[in-house]
């Protein structure tokens, strides 16, 4: 089993999803740089240079690739130095970063242990799921538009009201899908296809058809 799995998948690929289930079954870490950056923004300690960059962001700039490296890298030395793995959660969003990600896992000696795994999806899939998919009012649980929940009217966990989420207008999910999505994906793929570390799964299942993909990839 390798320490290190990539996932990469289009917007409502459920990569964040499944990234959650390896970090509970295998006890993995969880690399997501969105919920880094939510984490240094909270923090009152965090370091003001970070926060400088992180502020930038928030003005509308690009977040500067060296705080996602600083930050993805001494996240990921945690769970190494305790001899755990990691599953990044749609971290690499170009080539170049995941040359800058490559040479870290060499500098590791860990350049063997790494899996990519993409969970393929149609951008006209990722467009339904992600304009049609609903949040619970009460407790917040985010319903996938699949073909075994896209009937339910109330939260299956505490019985609340279902509604679309505000920011999942049409013209939102289509930048996003521009962003992100096959067309931007396609020099990732072949980055990890070239050294034939990377998996296709079929990302049109459901969550635990997609799930028993990924635990026979990773058993």
């Amino acid at each position: 089993m390798k320490k290190i799995v990539i996932l990469i998948g289009a917007p409502g690929s459920g990569k964040g999803t499944q990234a959650k289930k390896i970090a509970e079954e295998y006890h993995y870490g969880h690399i997501s740089t969105g919920d880094l950056l939510r984490a240094l923004d909270k923090d009152p300690n965090g370091n003001l240079e970070d926060k400088k960059m992180l502020a930038d962001m928030k003005a509308g700039k690009l977040v500067a690739d060296v705080l996602i490296y600083k930050l993805a890298f001494h996240e990921m030395d945690k769970y190494f130095n305790a001899g755990q793995g990691v599953v990044l959660d749609g971290a690499i969003r170009n080539v170049e970063q995941a040359e800058e990600y490559q040479k870290y896992f060499v500098n590791k000696k860990m350049e063997n242990e790494v899996t990519a795994i993409e969970i393929a999806l149609t951008d006209e899939e990722s467009f339904n799921r992600l304009t049609k998919r609903r949040v619970c009012k009460k407790c917040g649980e985010i319903i996938p538009w699949l073909a075994a929940t896209k009937d339910l009217t109330v939260c299956p966990k505490c019985g609340g009201e279902l509604e679309v989420r505000k920011d999942d207008n049409e013209e939102i999910i289509r930048k996003r899908i521009v962003e992100q999505g096959n067309l931007a994906l396609k020099p990732i793929v072949e980055y990890y296809k070239k050294p034939g570390v990377l998996q296709v799964i079929d990302g049109m299942k459901d969550i635990e058809g997609v799930w028993q993909e990924i635990k026979n990839i990773m058993d």
